[in-house]
């Protein structure tokens, strides 16, 4: 079996559905879409599973999908965006499916979502969707999700990718779990040299991981959201660590309406969903109003 890629023509021309995991009652009467974190391998959604039940108890169906598995070479935010719109839109982006440029690609549901929950990179994009009229019904929901990215996190994203070249995915993971995680919590489990993975993993899923995690970091340089957040008519919560050394506070925005709140968890990094879990599943319950339900 060859490493090449395919050629660009006929990636685009046979783009899948994107890859997604379901959690909760597939009857609910709600269906919440989550976009996750870059990540070199996906992990089937377990990155939200510990904040997921405010939304399963307010009898939500949820689709967890991975936001870079629609990401294609050349992509800036802008262009993932779009094709994420195209996706995620109830009439599939435009009156008839011909002029798709997605290969063919259509929404999970005949209607808009009624939550839109992005992480990091995901809350990146949802925030972007904002602009979108079919959006506007859905309450919002950003973990660590940017909406300005300065020079500081630029650069901080930008030493990662970089590290993915010059010294291997395993070191450049370690540089990514000294900025996102908590306080106080010990580094993760050690990872084997670039060598070993290497004989380890087949090359091309190896390569696949590098890629991705380069790429996805990447897409945030510069990103600045700020005007379809300002005009969004409907409920927005951003949820931050107090601690991060990654995206901040002041990498977060708001519009003029009442119903757009910051909620910081302290004690918590990038991740506070998973330092924080207990805090952050109560900020999400205030948040949905499942303390009504």
């Amino acid at each position: 079996m060859t490493s090449r890629p395919p050629h660009p023509e006929s990636a685009r021309a046979a783009a899948p559905v994107p890859t997604r995991t379901t959690m909760g009652d597939s009857g609910a009467p709600r269906h919440a879409v989550v976009l996750a974190p870059v990540m070199p391998r996906w992990d089937h959604g377990a990155f939200f599973r510990q904040v997921a039940e405010p939304l399963i108890a307010t009898r939500h169906r949820i689709t967890i999908y991975d936001t870079l598995s629609l990401l294609r070479e050349g992509d800036d935010l802008a262009a993932l965006v779009d094709r994420w719109a195209r996706y995620l839109a109830p009439d599939g982006g435009g009156p008839s499916g011909s002029d798709r440029k997605d290969g063919g690609c259509h929404p999970l549901s005949a209607t808009a979502p009624d939550v839109l929950v992005g992480n990091a990179l995901g809350g990146a994009v949802v925030q972007a969707l904002l602009s979108r009229e079919w959006t506007h019904r859905a309450r919002v929901l950003l973990l660590s999700g940017p909406t300005l990215a300065d020079g500081e996190l630029n650069a901080k994203l930008e030493r990662i990718a970089a590290a993915v070249a010059a010294q291997g995915l395993p070191a450049a993971l370690g540089l990514l779990d000294e900025v996102v995680r908590g306080p106080g919590l010990q580094p993760g489990p050690a990872a084997p040299h670039s060598g070993s993975d290497r004989s380890q993993l087949h090359y091309e899923t190896q390569q696949l991981a590098e890629r991705r995690l380069s790429a996805g970091l990447r897409l945030l340089h510069d990103a600045d959201v700020r005007e379809p957040v300002r005009r969004f008519p409907g409920a927005l919560l951003h949820v931050y660590g107090e601690q991060s050394l990654l995206v901040q506070r002041k990498h977060l925005a708001t519009g003029p309406r009442p119903q757009h709140h910051l909620a910081g968890i302290p004690q918590a990094g990038m991740r506070p969903h998973a330092d924080r879990p207990d805090l952050t599943r109560d900020t999400i319950t205030r948040f949905l109003g499942a303390e009504q339900s």
